[in-house]
């Protein structure tokens, strides 16, 4: 390896950090790749982080393996902890996939000791005097040199985090903050998607809360998931090009066709999922921003699904009265001398507003989208020098084919490159492990083919032929 390459840095350990790393770790294997999380743990992210060991993951086990080539590499690992009874439809605890990331990136440093992972806080990236290396400054205002930097910091808080009534509001994630719902106590969560299931279930198993109202702009429930059966692809070619309304009609007429052949709309979303990214790319401005207010809510509660176990059991809870759905938008959070007081507008302009009166506000309205709000110095610095822009749905970042982030002047960047979320902007699907191992694992790709081309490397004997797949 020649002795001027700088090591490629990436920033952010959670899922999609760790796999790229891994990914780098194995095409690159003379190129030190250093993985910075700031927590110091890395593999899990906040999302298989540890906790209550009955939080299910929303996918069974035969489908959630970190690399596309292996399908069962997770349903292995599962069997090894929990027994050879575990099945590839099983939902499995989410602590058991934090452990399971984690020990992918262990056997990755054994194989590549040049694979590290530092506990450090990153608050800048600056380009390097070459215009085509980067500088990585820590919190400590120490530094160091990368022939390249991978942007993996995930989703950048809550949603709600930028609302002038936040301040009322606990993480539904923090153990202290749920600790403190006395015996009796009524609760509201903001929102109703799978982070609000996880909350309602925490706190009934605690079985200390009184009446748990949640709330939404549509009061929608995520569907229950059922196994899908393969179906062809429906014909996408009739699908016109920047019309919302008519691609949506043929979506909704081959759900019919589906159904009238003994099937559910699960096949047709299933067989669509892959198409999506190509799809929303096809479609305008105008039609984006229409789907993301009309269809969207109603796209992700049949896209992201619970187990049928934890639907099953929301839904006792609603038919029981502990549970309350309420749809509406917020108007007002007035704090009492004991209890919290919400305004919620109702949909229809003739109905007055109603006030709920709780103990506690927790907000599970999923995580923020938009960079421009986001609070880490890291973003604000790559926002305000330019290197990194918000796309004009405010869904992520504004990236290239390649992965480059694509910065204030419209082009891509030769040093920084972005996987996670962030994606969402670009093909939309960039939440679910399905979609994000195969963009890490090709992140990996086109960054090894970058470097190959800027310093004349050729291909060692014993690198690892992976198999990319999209």
């Amino acid at each position: 390896m020649p002795e001027n390459i700088l090591p490629i840095v990436v920033i952010g350990g959670g899922f999609s950090g760790s796999l790229t790393a891994i990914h780098l770790s194995r095409r690159l294997p003379s190129v030190p790749v250093i993985l910075l999380e700031e927590s110091g743990e890395a593999g899990p992210g906040l999302a298989y982080q540890g906790g209550d060991p009955s939080c299910l993951l929303n996918v069974p086990a035969g489908q959630m393996s970190a690399f596309p080539a292996e399908p069962n590499h997770f349903l292995r690992y599962a069997k090894k902890i929990l027994g050879e009874g575990v099945l590839a439809e099983d939902f499995i605890p989410r602590r058991i996939y934090g452990t399971y990331l984690q020990e992918c990136l262990r056997e990755a440093q054994e194989k590549n000791p040049l694979l590290q992972v530092i506990g450090k806080r990153v608050i800048d990236v600056n380009g390097g005097e070459d215009r085509v290396s980067a500088k990585v400054i820590f919190h400590d205002h120490t530094s160091i040199a990368a022939s390249a930097v991978v942007l993996a910091s995930g989703n950048q808080g809550s949603a709600f985090s930028g609302s002038v009534w936040a301040s009322h509001t606990k993480s539904p994630r923090d153990p202290g903050a749920v600790a403190q719902v006395e015996k009796g106590d009524d609760v509201l969560i903001i929102g109703s998607g799978l982070t609000m299931i996880d909350a309602v279930l925490d706190l009934e198993r605690r079985g200390a809360v009184g009446t748990i109202h949640a709330i939404s702009r549509n009061g929608l429930l995520p569907q229950a998931y059922e196994p899908t059966e393969a179906v062809d692809l429906p014909d996408l070619d009739h699908l016109p090009d920047s019309n919302l309304r008519k691609s949506i009609r043929l979506f909704r007429n081959a759900i019919r066709e589906r159904e009238a052949k003994g099937g559910t709309w699960r096949d047709v979303f299933a067989a669509v999922r892959s198409s999506t990214p190509s799809l929303w790319q096809e479609l305008s401005a105008k039609d984006r921003s229409k789907f993301l207010r009309f269809v969207s809510p109603f796209w992700e509660i049949h896209r992201h699904q619970c187990p049928r176990e934890t639907r099953d059991r929301i839904d006792a809870l609603i038919a029981a009265g502990r549970l309350v759905l309420h749809r509406g938008t917020i108007v007002s959070v007035v704090k009492g001398e004991k209890k919290l007081k919400m305004g919620l507008a109702a949909r229809s302009r003739k109905e007055a507003t109603r006030w709920l009166e709780v103990d506690h506000i927790f907000d599970a309205t999923g995580p923020a989208r938009d960079l421009d709000s986001a609070k880490h110095p890291l973003i604000q610095n790559l926002l305000r020098r330019g290197f990194l822009k918000s796309d004009a749905h405010r869904l992520g970042a504004e990236v290239s084919t390649d992965y480059r982030a694509v910065g204030r002047d419209n082009k891509p960047s030769p040093w920084l490159f972005v996987v996670g979320p962030m994606l969402r902007a670009r093909f939309y699907e960039a939440t679910a492990v399905n979609e994000l191992r195969l963009h890490a694992a090709a992140l990996a790709s086109r960054l090894e083919s970058a470097l190959r081309s800027r310093f004349h490397l050729e291909k060692e004997e014993n690198e690892e032929e992976l198999l990319i797949i999209g």
